[in-house]
């Protein structure tokens, strides 16, 4: 399991670039980041990336909201 900020958002670009999709940062707050995927026509996920206080309810809704993306067990 991924544990910081940092390897969160480099496995988020690896399995992004993997995939063909486009990285866009919309939102950032001192305890999270919001990320959103786009493909070559829409956006096909968002979700919040925790900054700081990575906890294991944090990471399990980030690892559920891009399941459907990168697939089961992305974030391991």
């Amino acid at each position: 399991m991924l544990l910081t900020y940092q390897e969160i958002r480099d496995r988020i670009y690896l399995l992004a670039r993997k995939h063909n999709l486009r990285v866009d940062w919309s939102e950032s707050r001192p305890t999270r980041r919001v990320v959103r995927l786009y493909d070559s026509r829409q956006m096909v996920a968002r979700a919040s990336v925790p900054v700081r206080f990575v906890n294991n309810p944090a990471l399990v809704q980030l690892s559920d909201d891009l399941e459907h993306v990168f697939g089961e067990g992305w974030l391991e």
